[in-house]
């Protein structure tokens, strides 16, 4: 160190000790520290932190903040439903995407959003939490309205689902549901402006507890809001062709033309007869179905378009859907891989058709009940049918005594079964008179004719005269001929014979011959009588004198038309040169019918203008002999 540096080093010391505390100042002091600055945490200053903003907008809220340094300040957001919200650098807080009030995304959906802010200066930080309520924008607002009605089978659908189908054939993803009450009816809403097809699904029966599986639905197409609509097996055909009009199948099936299908509900007054005539279809169809579906499962299309296109196809008038000759043809060209046997084939067709024709509907729900037996043992015994352990003594009591095979061989518990087909056994015989010389029967006088109307048991016999002949020549039977009044053959109810109605029900009760004859006048019935046979013998029927075609009423015993229980037309008691099949009839055991070749039909609802065919030894060549039949 040179001189002049130690001088300089001495001189600075000691001006620094003098400057010291005052006065003798030999004492230290610690050296200064400069202060460390100070950093303020900011904060959010929102007053209101519940906030409402309505639906359709992006702006939630803004986060207000301050800092005493001013620091320049950072946002964020976390929490709940912080995920669906942006923040930005100017604590801007919006919706990623216009909340929806109907469709809200929050995670509860109760459309309050809930996040936490938070504002930073880069080291400390401040947060609050926020709820944002969306509220409703009116303007956007969906409109509803509702489908209501009723949903049948045999009558109303119990705890039924009740849909705007979504999948064909289903209520399967659908929007709108419902349920069924009690007596079927539904209420179902929707948004204004919906559309589709309205379907029932499941439910069951609440007479027979029938219950109906998810498979098991009806539709109605072309639903609309202004009036009570009714889903049925009718609606649900016409949903499987929607392509025919409505009136088409009205005429097709017989149905009143006053009747709406969408809209009148045919088992609301069954007294009326479009009504009953609807529910009797209506139950047809159910049954019809649910029997084909167990007989043969259909891989392509369905069922119901199959049934649909038969009855839109007919090229008759026939319209009863349990005409044998409907149900056969059906059968026959119901599905390229449905090839039942010729046997299998009339035994399907006459045991459908014979239980088909006895469904009726009536007021004490034995339609449920019909609906019910269809739909288990006579689906079971055409299944058996098709496997080929069906029995034959079982089907043709099926085919012939349809009732008795009811009462007797299934689980029916609806009562007593009202025979719609009664008809069938009676004949009505034209009753006039020539004064009182002789009574004309048919146009025949049993006077001087020995005319012999034939009869078994079962059949009912009605004589059809004025009230001026049952006055002036009382008509009775006996079992002696050319009774008195004195004598004692007179028969009454016991035996069968109805004198107020001049009806003769045959029993067993009956005596084996009758003799009409005139309370008043003797000889009038002179040579004619009644015999019971349990079968006909063809020689003792005239087959001569009426040469005219003949309508058969009675159910086809043999042949491929097994079943049709009906009017037979065009139908001969002698052969027709061989040009012809034979027909036997279950009601006319022992005589054999001749039918022309693709002529005539087979088991009619309705009667034709042929004459009636009656078990009896003479025709007229001439005359009316064409009388009413519809007993």
């Amino acid at each position: 160190m040179n001189t002049l540096n130690r001088v300089v080093l001495l001189s600075s010391f000691f001006v620094i000790a003098s400057c010291g505390g005052g006065g003798g100042g030999g004492g230290s002091e610690d050296p200064y520290t400069p202060p460390t600055p100070s950093n303020s945490a900011p904060t959010i200053t929102n007053t209101v932190f519940n906030i409402s903003v309505e639906e359709n907008q992006t702006s939630a809220f803004t986060i207000s903040a301050s800092d005493s340094d001013g620091d320049t300040l950072t946002y964020s957001l976390s929490g709940t439903d912080s995920a669906l919200m942006s923040v930005s650098s100017s604590g801007v807080v919006t919706f990623n995407s216009a909340p929806d009030f109907e469709n809200p995304s929050d995670s509860n959906s109760d459309n309050v959003y809930e996040v936490t802010a938070t504002v930073s200066d880069g080291s400390l930080t401040d947060s609050e939490s926020f709820m944002v309520t969306v509220t409703n924008d009116t303007s956007d607002d969906v409109t509803t309205e509702g489908f209501d009605g009723t949903l049948v089978a045999a009558g109303p659908v119990q705890g039924a689902t009740i849909c705007i189908q979504v999948e064909a054939g289903n209520c399967t993803g659908a929007q709108y549901t419902t349920s069924t009450s009690q007596d079927g009816t539904f209420s179902l809403t929707v948004d204004s402006g919906t559309t589709g097809v309205l379907r029932g699904e499941g439910g069951f029966d609440p007479v027979t507890n029938l219950q109906f599986g998810e498979g098991d639905s009806l539709a109605l197409g072309q639903p609309v809001t202004d009036q009570s609509l009714v889903i049925s097996a009718i609606s649900q055909l016409m949903n499987e062709d929607n392509s025919t009009d409505y009136d088409s199948f009205k005429t097709k099936l017989g149905i009143d033309p006053s009747f709406m299908i969408r809209f009148d509900n045919p088992f609301s007054n069954l007294d009326n007869a479009a009504n009953n005539k609807a529910a009797v279809i209506n139950t047809q169809l159910v049954v019809l179905g649910e029997v084909l579906e167990e007989i043969h499962t259909v891989n392509t299309g369905s069922r119901g378009n199959r049934v649909a296109d038969a009855i839109i196809g007919r090229s008759t008038t026939e319209t009863s859907l349990g005409d044998t000759t409907f149900i056969k043809d059906l059968l026959t060209n119901y599905d390229t891989e449905f090839t039942p046997s010729s046997q299998q084939l009339i035994d399907l067709s006459s045991g459908i058709s014979a239980y088909m024709q006895k469904i009726n509907a009536n007021s004490t729900n034995s339609h449920s009940h019909f609906l019910q037996v269809g739909v288990s043992e006579l689906k079971t015994l055409m299944s058996a049918v098709m496997d080929g352990t069906a029995s034959s003594t079982e089907l043709d009591k099926l085919v012939f005594n349809t009732i008795d095979w009811i009462n007797d061989d299934t689980s029916w518990s609806g009562g007593t079964i009202a025979d719609n087909e009664s008809n069938l056994n009676a004949m009505n015989y034209t009753l006039s008179n020539a004064g009182s010389v002789n009574y004309l029967v048919d146009n025949v006088d049993p006077s001087n004719t020995e005319f012999i109307i034939y009869v078994k048991e079962g059949d009912v016999i009605k004589f059809e005269a004025s009230t001026a002949l049952q006055s002036g020549h009382p008509f009775k039977m006996s079992t002696v001929q050319n009774a008195t009044s004195t004598d004692s053959g007179q028969i009454g109810t016991a035996e069968g014979w109805n004198q107020d109605t001049m009806t003769l029900t045959v029993s067993s009760s009956t005596p084996e011959t009758l003799y009409p004859y005139c309370d008043f006048h003797s000889g009038m019935y002179l040579e004619g009588k009644i015999v019971k046979v349990s079968s006909y013998t063809q020689a003792n029927i005239d087959i001569t004198s009426s040469t005219d075609a003949l309508q058969v009423k009675g159910t086809v015993a043999t042949g491929p038309f097994k079943g049709a229980s009906g009017y037979t037309y065009k139908v001969y008691l002698n052969s027709q040169g061989g040009s012809e099949h034979t027909h036997t009839f279950h009601e006319y055991p022992g005589l054999t019918f001749y039918m022309p070749a693709d002529q005539g039909y087979h088991g009619s609802e309705t009667s034709s203008t042929d004459t009636p065919f009656k078990a009896k030894s003479h025709y007229v060549t001439t005359g009316d002999d064409s009388i009413s039949d519809d007993y």
